[in-house]
């Protein structure tokens, strides 16, 4: 790795494992629909001017009904349940609970894409990832009528999108890697839109300036300068070094919400952030090991 290289991969580390603080501060001045409507919207912006400014041609007609599963499945959906829940639970362990994202990315390719193969080690990986699960939440999921329960149950849904809609990117998406990303995340914005209308804007809103100001971060940086850095980084240092990005995102997420929000770090989340950094390693083999060492000396 050159250092312009690490400094974008710190970079877009430090931007996914913020934007759950920054859903955190969002979500108590605007409801999560009118949050997501609000990312959406900024992300397509951004990345409707790069996609113009370096020419990248639209994907082919027969895509984009794909890219509409793609979009509610990878953008509408997830961000509107990790927003829900970090009303009712941390940032920190939203952004340690997302990272399970891989695990659902296996499970779906193999079940319902049928594009990958549960080797001995995937499995191991996959079972390591929900162990760290179990070990963050205790005996929480059972108690399904707790506000925190039902959050951290959100965002593993959110985990579950994720990783459908990345299997069925796999199958089913080609095209310029920036043109589609613009495209998802403009459909994502127009699809949302009459729920929006539909459920008006509460009379009662006033945001204040951090509010507003995580808002923006949201829609610019985290949805709409974070994939111009990632896919940067996969021309330049290829993908095993862009992986790097996603064994950062817990870390970060975890304290920036203690630095920032003072939320506590007891022994269950620095236990369970172990496991499903672990988890994801085996899940992708020798070249995940490699990773997580090379993100381990960051």
């Amino acid at each position: 790795m050159t250092a312009e290289q690490l400094w974008q991969l710190v970079l877009l580390g430090t931007i996914w494992g913020s934007s759950y603080l920054f859903i955190k501060v969002a979500v108590e001045g605007f409801p999560p629909i009118l949050l997501v409507e609000g990312r959406l919207l900024l992300g397509a912006a951004v990345l409707l001017v790069i996609r113009w400014w370096m020419r990248q041609r639209w994907p082919a007609r027969p895509v984009w009904p794909h890219l509409v599963v793609m979009a509610l499945l990878g953008n509408v959906v997830p961000f509107l349940l990790i927003a829900w829940s970090e009303q009712h639970i941390d940032s920190g362990l939203a952004a340690v609970l997302n990272a399970t994202t891989p695990f659902f990315t296996v499970l779906c390719g193999v079940l319902v894409f049928r594009v990958e193969q549960l080797t001995l080690c995937r499995a191991v990986g996959v079972a390591l990832g929900f162990v760290g699960v179990a070990v963050l939440s205790g005996a929480g999921l059972a108690a399904f009528r707790s506000a925190s329960t039902q959050g951290q149950l959100a965002v593993l849904a959110s985990s579950a999108c994720y990783g459908l809609g990345f299997a069925y990117a796999r199958r089913f998406a080609h095209g310029a890697p920036l043109a589609l990303a613009a495209a998802q995340v403009g459909l994502s914005a127009v699809l949302l839109s009459p729920l929006v209308f539909v459920s008006g804007v509460p009379r009662d809103l006033h945001p204040t300036v951090p509010q507003l100001l995580a808002l923006g971060t949201l829609g610019v940086v985290s949805s709409g300068v974070a994939y111009v850095l990632y896919y940067r980084l996969i021309a330049s240092a290829g993908a095993v070094v862009a992986s790097l990005a996603t064994y950062l995102m817990p870390p970060v997420g975890v304290v920036l919400g203690w630095a920032v929000l003072g939320e506590s770090i007891g022994w269950r989340l620095i236990v369970g952030v172990v496991l499903i950094l672990a988890g994801m390693a085996v899940v992708q083999g020798r070249t995940g090991w490699l990773a997580l060492r090379r993100a381990a000396r960051l």
